[in-house]
């Protein structure tokens, strides 16, 4: 059976939070298969670090030797390095045994103050360990300190992401949790286009060891085969829920929940809604007759969900086609759904169903369903979203906004109003449906929904990865404009 294999290159944490302990145990909740090597022993708890021991360049090369000359490794993350002879360590050895996919989280200052890289070496992290990374993951200080320039604003982190960009790196994601305000948003900066990925902040002081969670996350998904925007989102899902459940351990900044992503049943499910509302802001709809690749397009351009109508092939058909579609969901880290069908979706492993009101009711497909499905439903009314959401909904899908050819008995357009009107009616992630195109995207996110739901103005479109894109872009500005 082969397994994918993830190496973490760190100090150690013995209040188990951060370091290779916090890398190990997001490996294996991921799937991957762990191995360590120790930079630096700590002494450290929830209020600070008290001391570091470093070890030597050459047990620090021993170890890699041992590592790579035998298991082998298909993703490597780097955490605390500490000083300039041990990045030159590293980088020597990655590069002689060609390891690949290489996440750098460049661990400057631990989260109480204490400095964790000695300056000299930042230069060295820059020019050696940084032209081999395929993505590095600083938070606002981090980035604030390689990219030599201030980041006090989202424009700032565009800018410092070009920065180490031109200093090397293929892909950055400069991490938002020390920016002031409502939303935790974290940018990913690759191939020139800037993507940003939402959260809300969690009220919560527990926050040890989050940015050597999150690219653990990011390597294990790496290791598995993902593309590194799939690996990144499932990053932000998975330190999000573990933040939002963090055990409440210690008396200063408490540690995650790394087991937090097995609670939620099938890894690709995430029902919470908050890592959920970021999955359904682009909501395509597609049929058995849309080409495969013209899917792959739309993911590839920021497509968080797919749904699967299909109302005219005989059902063996419908299964195999759902089946193909999933697979490519799952590869991109995007969410698989059914449109009505409950028995379609247990028969292709969808990730859940979008049920209307003549459908099976919500109650009823969560129990035949299980506990980790997704499950959305069409309200059109306040009445309808409030009585979805007590029946165990994970997101409300309401329309049509506009008018629209795509469904023969949709009613009269309601205007984005009605979304203003279910998401005063709901806790839930809120998507706006019908008609939905170019220029209509802004004012349903403006109305209160997180998403946008389509399907002409794509799939339909002469290139649907550009429309795709171009919509995936409007949502998330007017997301930006309408946070405070």
């Amino acid at each position: 059976m082969s397994m994918p294999r993830a190496l973490t290159v760190a100090g150690s944490d013995p209040g188990g939070g951060a370091g290779i302990q916090a890398d190990l145990k997001t490996f294996t909740v991921l799937g991957a298969f762990g191995t360590s090597v120790l930079t630096a022993v700590t002494a450290q708890n929830t209020l600070g670090v008290s001391g570091v021991y470093p070890l030597s360049p050459a047990q620090v090369e021993a170890q890699l030797d041992a590592v790579l000359a035998d298991l082998g490794t298909d993703a490597v993350k780097t955490g605390m390095l500490v000083d300039a002879p041990i990045i030159q360590v590293v980088a020597d050895r990655l590069r002689h045994y060609g390891a690949g996919n290489l996440v750098i989280d460049p661990v400057l200052v631990a989260k109480g103050g204490r400095r964790l890289l000695e300056p000299a070496a930042e230069h060295m992290l820059i020019t050696e360990l940084l032209p081999l990374a395929a993505v590095i993951t600083p938070n606002l200080p981090e980035a604030e300190v390689l990219a030599g320039l201030s980041v006090r604003n989202r424009a700032d982190m565009v800018t410092a992401a070009r920065r180490l960009v031109e200093l090397g790196a293929r892909a950055v994601v400069v991490k938002g949790g020390h920016l002031e305000g409502e939303p935790a948003d974290d940018l990913l900066y690759t191939g020139g286009e800037a993507e940003w990925l939402h959260a809300v902040r969690a009220p919560t002081t527990h926050t040890h060891g989050t940015g050597c969670t999150f690219s653990a996350a990011i390597c294990a998904g790496l290791a598995g085969g993902m593309s590194l925007r799939a690996a990144v989102r499932q990053a932000k899902d998975f330190i999000t829920l573990a933040i939002q459940r963090a055990p409440g351990l210690g008396a200063g900044h408490g540690p995650t929940n790394h087991l937090a992503w097995l609670e939620q049943g099938r890894p690709a499910q995430v029902r919470s809604g908050l890592p959920l509302a970021g999955r359904l802001a682009l909501y395509v709809i597609v049929s058995g007759s849309t080409p495969p690749a013209v899917v792959q397009n739309i993911l590839a351009a920021g497509a968080g969900t797919i749904q699967f109508r299909e109302k005219s092939l005989p059902l063996p058909a419908q299964v195999e086609a759902a089946k193909r579609l999933r697979a490519l969901c799952h590869a991109a880290g995007a969410l698989f759904l059914v449109n009505d069908r409950v028995d379609l979706a247990l028969a292709t492993g969808a990730d859940g169903v979008h049920l209307g009101q003549e459908d099976l009711p919500v109650g009823e497909a969560r129990r035949l369903l299980g506990p980790g499905a997704v499950i959305g439903a069409t309200c059109e009314t306040a009445a309808e979203a409030a009585h979805a959401t007590a029946a165990g909904a994970d997101y409300i899908g309401t329309g049509p906004v506009y008018a629209t050819p795509s469904k023969a008995d949709a009613g009269a357009p309601y205007g984005p109003a009605v979304v203003s009107r279910v998401v005063a009616a709901t806790p839930l992630p809120v998507v706006g449906i019908g008609g939905i195109g170019p220029g209509g995207a802004a004012p349903v996110i403006q109305a209160g929904a997180c998403g946008v739901a389509v399907i002409s103005a794509v799939v339909g479109a002469p290139d649907p990865g550009a429309a795709a894109r171009a919509i995936r872009q409007e949502v998330a500005a007017a997301y930006a404009s309408r946070r405070p």
